[in-house]
């Protein structure tokens, strides 16, 4: 008979402090907003990592609108170098407009990933 590989946890500790009733619920509603547990926030906040309040529906809506629309810029993008200028003259009608048009949505795409970046933290959660 095969013996069972059993995997040991790492040891935890438990710490306990004393507050008010008030003091109480305002780190459970804190915790909430995070979208994360009491214990992982009193955690994080220990390690002098403030976590971010969760994204609203609305807001996960609109983040995903601009993932969308990040998509598609750079697709549109990509079917554009892959064009001889000769093509993209046909398409844009003015070198001027072309070269406008391509350096916008290469701001756009940059300023996305700004975006991306600033929203984006390990202890916050999608949905």
């Amino acid at each position: 008979m095969k013996k069972k590989n059993i995997t040991k946890k790492t040891p935890t500790r438990v710490h306990a402090f004393r507050c008010t009733d008030e003091v109480w619920s305002q780190l459970k509603v804190l915790a909430k907003e995070c979208g994360i547990s009491l214990n992982r926030y009193l955690t994080e906040t220990g390690l002098k990592h403030h976590p971010r309040q969760r994204l609203t529906k609305e807001e996960v809506d609109a983040l995903n609108s601009l993932v969308y629309a990040r998509t598609d810029l750079i697709k549109i993008a990509s079917v554009l170098s892959k064009k001889t200028d000769e093509e993209k003259l046909k398409l844009f009608r003015t070198e001027k407009f072309m070269t406008w048009w391509i350096r916008s949505s290469a701001e756009l795409i940059q300023h996305w990933y700004s975006i991306e970046k600033n929203i984006t933290s390990p202890v916050q959660t999608k949905e």
